[in-house]
């Protein structure tokens, strides 16, 4: 039995994710916003296998709550950062880009730091795994803020994995690419090659079991992937012209 969190567990791949650690019988600490949802998933969990904290990683206060939440739980093996918000912006208004920078960018470092520096200060054996996106292997114009900080989570995490060696640190690091996944995010439309939220839970938590590096959800996203990094630059951004019905597709 492990300790683990799941920071944005409300909803989504994060709330999946946790429904399948607590049938496994892990003690859970799920984290987000809405305090009826944590509260929600609790009520459904075994007595004491769930542990709530309701909070907003855009805020600085985000890492004193995650590390309250440890505190209760007697410690943590594996986090996962589910937290995202993403929103096509073709307008660039500033509001929409920054607030993404807010969760994706900032609200990650606050809570990988804090999480690095437990497991390092203390000896202690870690993993961290974050939800970046398919959007991160190459820019998408349609929507800025969310591919830049997509692909910033992913790069943290090699310069983390650098860190945990010359720290001498025993902390595995997984940065999980989805494509699209039939949640909230997409708001019911139909998109191609769209994956069941179960079963990307699924494979997530499985790659976290085999400790992989990078977890691209699903092989059909895998294999379109490896298509991208193949693509000429200028090719890529020639192909901007075929995104445009999607400007506003989430």
């Amino acid at each position: 039995m492990k300790n683990i969190i799941i920071i944005g567990a409300t909803s989504g791949i994060g709330r999946a994710v946790a429904e399948i650690y607590i049938r496994q019988g892990h003690r859970v600490g799920v984290t987000g916003r809405r305090e009826a949802l944590l509260e929600e998933i609790a009520a459904g969990a075994p007595e004491g296998k769930v542990f709530t904290s309701k909070f907003d990683v855009a805020y600085p206060s985000a890492s004193l709550c995650l590390e309250e939440l440890v505190e209760r739980m007697g410690g943590v093996d594996i986090c996962l950062y589910s937290s995202g918000y993403g929103h096509t912006n073709t307008e660039l208004e500033p509001e929409l880009e920054l607030g993404q920078i807010d969760v994706n960018a900032k609200g990650f470092v606050r809570c990988a730091v804090w999480l690095f520096n437990y497991w390092a200060q203390n000896g202690l054996r870690g993993h961290l795994a974050v939800i970046s996106s398919v959007a991160s292997i190459l820019p998408l114009g349609v929507c800025p803020a969310y591919s830049a900080t997509k692909k910033f989570e992913a790069f943290y995490l090699e310069t983390l994995r650098q860190l945990a060696v010359i720290r001498k640190a025993d902390i595995s690091l997984t940065a999980v690419k989805p494509g699209f996944v039939d949640t909230d995010f997409i708001h019911g439309r139909h998109f191609p090659m769209t994956v069941r939220k179960e079963k990307a839970a699924a494979m997530i938590v499985r790659a976290i079991e085999r400790r992989k590096k990078t977890a691209v959800i699903d092989r059909r996203w895998a294999a379109l992937g490896l298509l991208m990094r193949l693509l000429p630059s200028p090719l890529w951004v020639f192909s901007g012209r075929f995104f445009r019905p999607y400007k506003d597709m989430f």
